[in-house]
């Protein structure tokens, strides 16, 4: 199956030329390819953007965030079928607004920890659309069969920026060493090409924008 973990560290081994990333240094292979995955899920891409849905509970300014939430967008509001934009505030003024304890539709939300706090308070279980980035299936490192929406959309990139952490961490290279910048070479062109598709299907409309 082409998109695999076992097709991105061989991809790796091949172009390090190092055949010992398949066994001696096989626990390090996985461990800069789980990093190069965290590095860049701190950004929005056409194949991470989700929605989820959740529910109000009268009374409670406190909902959760979705589960497995990276990157927050905007939630919005249903009510009988309209979609309405709840507006961001910073936690000290939606303290501001509850000098008065209100209860109706909400309009005005912060991020709190793990939470949103709502305002004003909901009057009825309203439903609440997260647009947002979630992170993704974590692989099963000892399965070279195992997938995600990185193998399988972003090879290029997370094979170029584990290549810089692997020379950088693990082989002794020096910050001059030409296999770090053909790396990091190799890393800008793939996040050029993989930023331009994501920009075209932003223009589309096929994804929300959401910067």
């Amino acid at each position: 199956m082409a998109g695999t973990l076992g097709d991105l560290k061989q991809r790796i081994i091949d172009e390090t030329n190092r055949d010992d990333l398949a066994d001696d240094l096989v626990s390090a292979l996985n461990r800069v390819i789980a990093d190069a995955i965290d590095y860049y899920a701190a950004e929005r891409w056409w194949f991470t953007e989700a929605r989820a849905t959740s529910s109000t509970t009268i009374g409670n300014e406190y909902l959760d965030l979705p589960a497995n939430i990276r990157l927050l967008d905007r939630p919005f509001l249903l009510v009988n079928q309209v979609r309405y934009s709840l507006t961001k505030r910073s936690m000290e003024e939606i303290e501001q607004f509850n000098t008065v304890v209100v209860q109706g539709q909400p309009t005005d939300f912060a991020v709190f920890g793990t939470q949103i706090r709502l305002w004003p308070w909901p009057a009825q279980a309203y439903t609440v659309i997260w647009l947002e980035t979630p992170n993704a299936t974590a692989l099963d490192y000892s399965n070279d069969n195992s997938s995600n929406v990185w193998t399988l959309n972003a090879a290029p990139l997370i094979a170029a920026r584990s290549k810089i952490l692997l020379y950088r961490d693990y082989l002794s290279a020096s910050e001059q060493d030409p296999r770090i910048a053909n790396a990091v070479r190799q890393e800008a062109e793939a996040y050029s090409r993989l930023k331009a598709e994501t920009n075209r299907r932003l223009a589309t409309g096929r994804v929300r924008p959401s910067w």
